[in-house]
């Protein structure tokens, strides 16, 4: 075996043993005025830690694009699978 193909067998194993990382879903309840609509919505936080101040930072972006704003955060969860719908989110549910 050449040195190369001992390190791309390596590289592979390593790369194959690594467990999967689980992505992180926040719950989260929002407003929005003119008319006043409250919603509560689950949704997937990217950018690194799972933790409320990490979903609060992501949420207030993404929900600001769309005229919401925050009210807060119910939950933050790591997961492989998002979190089931409950039929509460009411169009809520991963759209951010």
């Amino acid at each position: 075996m050449t040195f190369r193909s001992l390190i791309l067998t390596a590289a592979t194993l390593t790369a194959l043993a690594a467990p999967a990382q689980a992505a992180c879903y926040a719950e989260y309840r929002a407003q929005r005025q003119n008319p006043v609509q409250l919603a509560f919505g689950v949704a997937e936080i990217r950018g690194g830690a799972c933790n409320a101040q990490a979903a609060a930072d992501y949420l207030r972006n993404a929900l600001g694009r769309s005229g919401w704003t925050l009210s807060n955060i119910v939950s933050t969860v790591n997961s492989n699978a998002a979190p089931g719908n409950s039929g509460y989110t009411n169009g809520h549910y991963l759209r951010f």
